[in-house]
C-alpha cells in the first residue's frame, strides 16, 4: 500500500510537474505571441491611420495641382501662336475670359479653394492683366481687384510671392505657409508660370486657406486621446491639439522639441517610433506631404498597449486552467492529451510567425479542447482584424483595386530590381476624360457610378496585371516585358468607347480614357520615378489628343 502511494504521488508529482511545464510554455508563447502581434499591429494601424490622413490632405493638394495643370494646360493651348496678340487688349479681354470660364469651372469643385487668379506678364501696363476671384468658406466666387505689384519689392513674399516665385523658378511650385497680406489670409498655394516658347506670360495658381487644413486634422481621432500634428516646411508647428493656431519654433518648450525630433526619427526610418512627453510614453508616424509638409499622427502607448494587457490576463489564466486541471488527470489521461497540447504549441508558434491559417484537430468537449476553440476564435479574430486593416491600407474603397499605398509599396520593390539592375517593367498611365464634366452637371453619385465603369474596362483590358488607383480619376498598371502596351492601350480606349456608348443615357455625355506608356530603360532611366513621368507625360499628350477629336 505504501509502495502504491509512492508511485502514485511520484505519477501525480510527474504528472503536474509536466502541467507546469506546459502551462508555462503556453504562457510564455502566448506573451511573445502577442507582443509581437500587438507591435506589428499597432505599427500598422498606426501607419495605416497616418497614412489615410496624409492621403486625405494630399488629396486636397494634388487636387489643387491637376485644376491648375487643367487651367495651365487650356491657357497655353489658346496663347501658344497667338503670343504676340498678349499685347492687344481685345483678344486679353476675350483671352481672359475663356480662361476665367475653365478656372471658375475647376475651383468650384474644390471647396478647399479660397482664391484663384491668372495674373498676366507686368510688362502689360493697361488693363485686363488678368483676374483673381476669392469666395468665403462655401459662397460663390466673387471677382476682385488685382494686386498692384509695381508697388511691391521682388521679395515681398507676403504680397507678391505667389509671382515673382514661379516666375523665377520656371516651374509650378507651392508656397507657404504663409501670410497673404492682400487678402488678410495665412494660406498655401499651388502656382504655374506660363512659358510660351521662352517668353513669360503670367503665373496660374489656386490658394488654400491653412484653416481648411487644420479643421480637417481637427477631425483625425486615434484611439482614446491620440491626434494629428501638422509641421510647416521649416518644421514650424501648424497644428496640433495643444496649439490649434500654429506655433513656431522660437517659441517651442521641451515638450514641441522632443515631438520634432520624434518626428525627423519617424521620418527617416518610415515607421511608427516611441519617444517620452512630459504626459509619458507615446509612439509617433511621420509622412511627407506632396507640398513639402509634414503630418504625423501620435497615441500613448498605454492606449496602443491597451489590447495586449487583456490577451495577456486571458492567456495567463487559460494557462492556469490547464495547471489546475492537471491535478484530476492521471498519468495515463495527461498521455493522451499530450497530442493536443502540442498541437496548440504548434499553432501558438505559427501564429507568433504571423501564420494565422492554423488548425487544431483536437475537438472533444473538455478543458483542451474549450483551450482549442478559444484559441481558434483568438487567432480567427486577430485574422479579421490583420485582413480588414490591411484591405483598409491597400484597397480602393471606390472601385476595389489596389490604391496609392499598394501602388507605392509595389513602386519600393521595383526600385529594389533596378538598384540591382534587373529591373524589366512598363508603366500604363490612365487618366478618365469628362470625369469631372459628369460630376459637375449630374452630380458625384453618376462620377462615381462613372468610375465603376471605366475600372471595369481596365479590368477586361489588363487581365493578369495589376490594376491601381492612384489618384482622384488617374490609374496605373505595371506589365511584363511580355506584353504589348500600345495593343493593350488601343484594346482599352476600344472597350471604353464601346462602353462610352451604351452609357451616353445614363451620362448624358461621352467619355474616354487617355493613356500613356513607358518602358524601363537602364540606359536612361536611373528610378521608377523616371519611367513613370514618362507614362504620365505621354498620358497628357493623348489626352490632349483625344480632346482634340472631339471639338
Amino acid at each position: 500500500m505504501v509502495k502504491t502511494k509512492s508511485i502514485q504521488t511520484k505519477i501525480i508529482t510527474v504528472v503536474v510537474l509536466f502541467a507546469l511545464f506546459i502551462a508555462t510554455t503556453l504562457t510564455a508563447v502566448s506573451v511573445v505571441s502577442i507582443n509581437i502581434l500587438n507591435k506589428r499591429d499597432s505599427n500598422q494601424l498606426l501607419e495605416h491611420l497616418g497614412r489615410e490622413s496624409a492621403f486625405s490632405i494630399d488629396t486636397m493638394l494634388i487636387s489643387t495641382e491637376h485644376s491648375v495643370k487643367n487651367i495651365y494646360y487650356y491657357a497655353y493651348d489658346q496663347l501658344e501662336s497667338l503670343f504676340g496678340r498678349l499685347y492687344s487688349v481685345s483678344f486679353r479681354q476675350e483671352y481672359l475670359e475663356k480662361v476665367g470660364l475653365l478656372a471658375a469651372s475647376e475651383a468650384k469643385g474644390n471647396d478647399y479653394v479660397r482664391t484663384f487668379y491668372y495674373r498676366l506678364t507686368d510688362t502689360i501696363k493697361d488693363r485686363p492683366q488678368g483676374f483673381l476671384f476669392q469666395r468665403e468658406g462655401l459662397n460663390p466666387f466673387e471677382e476682385i481687384e488685382l494686386t498692384d505689384i509695381s508697388l511691391f519689392n521682388a521679395d515681398d513674399i507676403e504680397h507678391v510671392g505667389w509671382y515673382y516665385l514661379p516666375k523665377n523658378a520656371k516651374k509650378d511650385i507651392w508656397i507657404g505657409p504663409y501670410n497673404n497680406e492682400n487678402l488678410g489670409i495665412r494660406m498655401i498655394s499651388y502656382v504655374e508660370p506660363v512659358y510660351v516658347y521662352g517668353r513669360f506670360a503670367g503665373v496660374i495658381g489656386m490658394d488654400i486657406d491653412i484653416n481648411v487644413v487644420c479643421d480637417e486634422l481637427e477631425k483625425i481621432t486615434i484611439y482614446n486621446t491620440g491626434s494629428a500634428v501638422m509641421f510647416d516646411i521649416e518644421d514650424n508647428i501648424l497644428y496640433d491639439k495643444a496649439h490649434e493656431d500654429g506655433l513656431g519654433q522660437k517659441d517651442f518648450g521641451d515638450a514641441e522639441h522632443a515631438l520634432l525630433s520624434a518626428t525627423h526619427t519617424a521620418l527617416a526610418s518610415g515607421h511608427p517610433v516611441k519617444y517620452k512627453s512630459k504626459t509619458g510614453t507615446m509612439k509617433i508616424f511621420a509622412t511627407k506631404l506632396t507640398n513639402g509638409m509634414t503630418l504625423c499622427v501620435t497615441a500613448p502607448l498605454s492606449e496602443i498597449n491597451a489590447s495586449r494587457r487583456s490577451l495577456l490576463i486571458f492567456s495567463i489564466g487559460i494557462s492556469v486552467l490547464i495547471s489546475l486541471a492537471a491535478f484530476l488527470f492521471t498519468y495515463l489521461i495527461i498521455r493522451s492529451f499530450l497530442r493536443p497540447l502540442n498541437e496548440l504549441t504548434a499553432a501558438s508558434k505559427k501564429l507568433s510567425d504571423g501564420n494565422f491559417d492554423v488548425t487544431i484537430s483536437y475537438t472533444k468537449d473538455d478543458e483542451i479542447g474549450q483551450l482549442s476553440k478559444t484559441f481558434l476564435t483568438m487567432s480567427t479574430s486577430l485574422k479579421r482584424y490583420y485582413d480588414h486593416f490591411h484591405n483598409l491600407a491597400y484597397t480602393d474603397a471606390m472601385t476595389g483595386l489596389n490604391n496609392k499605398a499598394a501602388f507605392e509599396t509595389t513602386k519600393e520593390v521595383i526600385e529594389s530590381e533596378v538598384k540591382m539592375n534587373r529591373a524589366s517593367f512598363t508603366i500604363i498611365v490612365m487618366d478618365v476624360n469628362n470625369l469631372k464634366t459628369i460630376n459637375d452637371t449630374i452630380g458625384h453619385e453618376k462620377g462615381d457610378l462613372l468610375l465603376k465603369h471605366v475600372t471595369s474596362c481596365m479590368r477586361e483590358t489588363f487581365v493578369g496585371f495589376p490594376l491601381y488607383r492612384i489618384g482622384g480619376d488617374e490609374f496605373c498598371t505595371i506589365i511584363n516585358g511580355t506584353a504589348d502596351p500600345h495593343y493593350l492601350i488601343t484594346k482599352l480606349q476600344g472597350i471604353t468607347a464601346k462602353k462610352s456608348e451604351q452609357d451616353f443615357e445614363i451620362f448624358n455625355c461621352s467619355y474616354q480614357i487617355a493613356a500613356g506608356e513607358a518602358s524601363f530603360n537602364k540606359s536612361q532611366d536611373k528610378s521608377f520615378d523616371d519611367v513613370f513621368n514618362r507614362a504620365d507625360k505621354a498620358m497628357y499628350e493623348n489626352k490632349k489628343f483625344l480632346k482634340s477629336k472631339t471639338l
